[in-house]
């Protein structure tokens, strides 16, 4: 945790001026201190000690799904990644309920798309059901099961023949919290595996799922990253245009980085964790950030 904190703290000031929240900001100073004793106490003391529950964490916890095959190393490797900057449970769970998401795509999940969502239900009834989601939700004045109704709502629209995007944002939201922007994101992907009207029909199901996260508004640049690594997962680097590629800055870094995550993939085995090979991974992290002075 503390080589993950001070890498991230690292790259942030590389390059600070990318419109950061005030809050995130004080965070990652935070993190980048060699004194600090507690990786998650700088975002629990957010907000008066309530925590974060926007989209941030989310938006990037695509990497958890793309490193461990197996499920139960997906859910916690998110929620300790999210928690680094959002330690509200309203903001961690949709970082789960994104890596989640991602998993099952990985896996050919949204061949079925009506078992993809209820799979997506049935393990998330699972992550609310603690004394912290119910209580997050309370004060937030949201459902007991925050992210489980969201998604009985993205089942609900699934099924109407025709959905308006006035509708979505009313159902879903498009705004920067993460339970009003990861389902979003989920029934961005759901809605475009068909052909939409509107879109060019020379366009492929990753470029429709991009194209309509962007026609909601809101934040559309976390919502069509978030709903872009869904459909990248399901659809492959073969849906990607060689345009939107040259264009998109940090290319080859991705590139990269995919690969190195392609195969630590494959040193995990799925359905049964090997602590070996993970002990051996946690060894091998902690090294390079010994490297950057991180204890």
């Amino acid at each position: 945790s503390f080589s993950c904190s001070y890498r991230f703290a690292k790259e942030y000031s590389t390059s600070p001026g990318r419109g950061y929240g005030n809050g995130v900001i004080q965070v990652l100073k935070k993190l980048s201190s060699f004194q600090l004793s507690d990786v998650y106490q700088p975002a629990r003391d957010q907000f008066n000690g309530r925590g974060s529950f926007g989209n941030g964490g989310a938006m990037r916890t695509a990497p958890f799904a793309l490193t461990f095959p197996d499920r139960a190393d997906v859910k916690r490797f998110a929620r300790l990644g999210a928690m680094l900057t959002h330690s509200c449970s309203l903001g961690y769970n949709g970082a789960i309920l994104q890596a989640l998401a991602v998993h099952f795509s990985l896996q050919g999940a949204l061949d079925l798309p009506l078992q993809f969502i209820n799979n997506l239900i049935a393990e998330m009834e699972e992550v609310e059901d603690n004394k912290e989601t119910r209580n997050d939700a309370r004060i937030l004045k949201e459902a007991e099961k925050p992210f489980c109704e969201r998604l009985h709502r993205v089942r609900d629209l699934m099924n109407r023949s025709k959905v308006s995007i006035e509708e979505v944002i009313s159902e879903l939201g498009n705004g920067i919290a993460a339970l009003h922007s990861v389902p979003t994101a989920i029934f961005c992907v759901l809605h475009c595996l068909q052909p939409l009207e509107g879109l060019p029909e020379s366009y492929g199901g990753l470029e429709r799922t991009i194209a309509y996260s962007l026609a909601l508004g809101g934040d559309t640049d976390t919502i069509a990253c978030m709903a872009g690594a869904i459909a990248g997962a399901h659809y492959g680097i073969e849906a990607f245009p060689q345009s939107w590629i040259r264009c998109c800055e940090g290319a080859e870094d991705a590139d990269v980085n995919a690969e190195r995550l392609h195969k630590l993939y494959h040193q995990f085995p799925q359905g049964g964790r090997s602590e070996k090979v993970k002990q051996q991974w946690y060894r091998e992290e902690n090294q390079s950030g010994a490297k950057t002075g991180v204890k």
